[in-house]
């Protein structure tokens, strides 16, 4: 865990990486959670909302749960929207309204690349449709991009009918970033949705999320826990996960395949296909550990933060 801890902590630094968090904020509550801890972690943060409805109600919860946790000066961008967005935000009528600083999605992250010292660490946790478009209005800044994204398969998935959900929700704009991101990586959803990071109403963090004498800064996170668990069994912590991939956090083992991405995103092996690096294997336990140290939320029994909350999995 040392070691987590030590490869988190360079993101802390003045000089550190630019980090680009490319969410559908509002619909699974792993979403949050990831932006809570990137919060915590990363002091060159930007935030780009995709899959918006049309009030672009997740740039108004992004700016309201970093404004909560101390982060005013944190970029957010109002994203692409897609069919169907309005059906996949559960968070209408907490959410303060607010008019999004930046709308010009391909404008405001070209100029947050071309004005980064080093490389560009983009966490895809949602559809890929921000960064192609990205890659399309500024292909000069492709190779100075290192994309992470949650999403994909190989072999066998619980749908194997269908791509996972974030290629799927935009198929064409998942197809042209894996054919033009310089090494792109993904983060299965055969490793992510497993038990071992998934979140219920019986599980720590959200006990420690929803206790009455929680941090002010943890009333929305709550509330879309409350919301997601209300119709959804658990919450798998794919995002988190690909957040400590992105990271560098030793949590995540990646190889090399070549594959055949298809027109609905599907992934097959294919000798003539394009290379990319695709998870192996992923520990559950590390990362649910490296949460909850992270968020330092008291644990509801003791009632103190000198005794955070472990995953207990």
């Amino acid at each position: 865990m040392t070691a987590v801890l030590t490869q988190a902590l360079r993101f802390a630094d003045l000089d550190s990486p630019t980090v680009v968090f490319d969410s559908d904020l509002g619909h699974d509550l792993d979403d949050t959670i990831a932006l809570a801890v990137l919060a915590k972690t990363v002091r060159n943060l930007v935030v780009v909302t995709n899959d918006e409805p049309l009030a672009r109600p997740r740039a108004q919860f992004a700016r309201a749960l970093l404004d909560a946790m101390g982060r005013p000066e944190v970029i957010v961008v109002a994203g692409h929207q897609l069919h169907g967005s309005e059906d996949r935000f559960l968070m209408d009528g907490v959410v303060p309204h607010s008019t999004p600083s930046f709308t010009d999605v391909a404008a405001v992250l070209a100029q947050v690349c071309e004005t980064s010292t080093g490389p560009v660490i983009w966490i895809g946790a949602g559809p890929a449709t921000n960064l192609s478009t990205l890659f399309v209005t500024s292909p000069h800044l492709i190779e100075k991009i290192q994309v992470t994204m949650q999403g994909g398969w190989l072999d066998h998935y619980r749908r194997p009918d269908r791509a996972s959900h974030n290629p799927r929700m935009d198929p064409a704009a998942f197809g042209l970033m894996l054919r033009a991101a310089h090494q792109p990586r993904l983060v299965f959803s055969t490793h992510t949705n497993i038990g071992t990071l998934a979140v219920t109403t019986s599980s720590p963090l959200y006990a420690a999320l929803t206790a009455p004498d929680a941090p002010p800064w943890t009333r929305l996170p709550a509330v879309h826990a409350q919301r997601w668990l209300a119709h959804r069994p658990s919450s798998w912590m794919n995002d988190p996960a690909t957040v400590a991939a992105a990271l560098g956090l030793p949590v995540v083992d990646f190889a090399t395949e070549t594959v055949r991405i298809a027109p609905d995103a599907r992934l097959h092996r294919d000798p003539h296909g394009r290379q990319i690096q695709v998870s192996t294997s992923l520990d559950g336990p590390a990362v649910m550990n490296w949460i909850s140290t992270t968020l330092a939320l008291p644990d509801p029994q003791s009632g103190s933060a000198d005794h955070p909350i472990t995953s207990g999995r």
